[in-house]
């Protein structure tokens, strides 16, 4: 299941701002005993990529 970026719809502003919480937006901790090295490098590369931006 890929995501097709031209089928998929957005949330409205006003959805987002009514119906999110940061419960929902704030994904749980990458644990150092359940997670590989692959994705500790992922995250620790997408930061830096975010952090140039």
């Amino acid at each position: 299941m890929a995501l097709d970026l031209m089928r998929e719809k957005g949330v409205p502003l006003v959805e987002q701002l009514m119906s999110f919480t940061w419960r929902d937006m704030v994904r749980v901790p990458v644990s150092n005993l359940d997670d590989d090295a692959f994705t500790k490098v992922r995250i620790i590369l997408m930061n830096g990529i975010e952090s140039e931006q």
